[in-house]
């Protein structure tokens, strides 16, 4: 069973209230829960999340996953999300991605794709890299033959007996 903490909406229309749950991922939004956590009312002006995080932590050691919201309003309001020597969370793997996403940025801070030509170009590059190590490699299984081939022969020579010299007739 894939336990989720996330929130419920209650309230009424206009007039959102949440509860911080732990769920079945399966389970709709407002459906059965396994514990409420906490609530989290967007309208009051002071102290609006009110989260057991000692259960949240319990919960997430055995497992459960936190879902990005309830993440997100923990961290905003000053609560520990992640028990202590927890895993990386999915909000720094994101900011990694980001960074290293940030590193390729070119014109004015905004990611350029390469163009159509140049993809081609690349894909032709790597197609004549390929290309030459199979030549290579055709070549190098060729002269191992030839070379298997100049043995055989030379062996075949040396085990063949001598032809012997004909004899010359003095006669005279």
């Amino acid at each position: 069973m894939a336990v989720r903490i996330r929130l419920a909406r209650f309230g009424r229309t206009h007039s959102p209230y949440y509860r911080v749950v732990a769920i079945n991922s399966r389970n709709h939004r407002e459906g059965r829960t396994n514990e409420v956590l906490g609530t989290y009312d967007p309208l009051k002006k002071d102290n609006n999340l009110n989260v057991n995080v000692e259960r949240v932590h319990a919960w997430i050691k055995n497992g459960a996953e936190l879902n990005h919201s309830v993440e997100t309003l923990m961290t905003h309001f000053g609560m520990q999300p992640f028990p202590e020597g927890h895993a990386e969370t999915k909000t720094a793997q994101k900011a990694k991605k980001k960074a290293k996403w940030a590193k390729r940025k070119k014109k004015d801070g905004k990611f350029v794709p390469a163009s159509r030509r140049a993809v081609k170009k690349h894909q032709a590059k790597l197609k004549a890299a390929r290309v030459a190590e199979l030549n290579a490699a055709a070549e190098k299984k060729a002269a191992e033959a030839a070379a298997e081939e100049a043995k055989a022969a030379e062996a075949a020579a040396a085990e063949a007996p001598a032809e012997e010299a004909p004899a010359e007739n003095n006669e005279s």
